[in-house]
């Protein structure tokens, strides 16, 4: 009789992670709401009795999955503190660019799912919430860069910001639907480029 191989038991935080990556596959998908349990467990590789080892509820695994996705934005926002304002800005579009382009979508996916969810799946305060912090801390970097004059005093950092996340978002979509002349053409680099040089300090003219 052959010897039964037990399952390798991982560590909490190892199989906690496993099962976010299977939500947001499986959101990815299927939609949010049709991410059940279920499907989320095969997905894992897990019985859904183990899933509620590590959650209380389903909801607890979909808002574990939105935090997976803000975790992805401030990745993104927090590359080279160092660098001046403006710069961080262009690097953090080219990068998302790049990525949008290669269809490696940065989470895109399901994090548009999670958008497209409706009221419904009771989420529609966490998701916007989602949006707002990475929102402030992409707009905690223009007010830095105000404030040390890289990016024009009279700049409103709230219009700035939603100018440049227009921008994020008219790529994700693009990504999605595999529209590669929108990423792949510089239409989204022009865009980019007339936002944030509208924000650059004006040159003194020379006397």
């Amino acid at each position: 009789m052959p010897r039964q191989v037990r399952a390798r038991r991982l560590p909490p935080e190892v199989r906690r992670e496993q099962i976010v990556a299977a939500v947001l596959k499986v959101v990815a998908e299927h939609g949010v709401p049709e991410a059940t349990v279920a499907r989320i467990a095969q997905a894992a590789n897990v019985s859904e009795g183990t899933l509620y080892v590590y959650f209380p509820s389903r909801r607890e695994m979909l808002l574990a999955a939105l935090e997976a996705i803000l975790n992805e934005m401030y990745a993104l926002i927090d590359i080279e503190p160092e660098a001046d304002a403006l710069t961080r800005l262009r690097k953090i579009g080219k990068i998302h660019a790049q990525e949008m382009a290669a269809e490696r979508g940065l989470m895109a996916l399901p994090w548009f799912e999670f958008i497209a969810a409706g009221p419904q799946v009771g989420l529609r305060e966490a998701v916007a919430e989602t949006h707002r912090s990475a929102y402030r801390r992409l707009r905690g970097i223009i007010e830095d860069g105000i404030a040390k004059g890289t990016i024009r005093s009279d700049v409103d950092p709230d219009r700035l910001a939603w100018g440049f996340y227009t921008v994020l978002w008219a790529e994700n979509i693009a990504c999605m639907m595999g529209m590669k002349e929108y990423l792949g053409d510089g239409h989204a680099d022009h865009i980019m480029d007339l936002i944030l040089s509208e924000a650059a300090p004006r040159k003194r003219p020379e006397a």
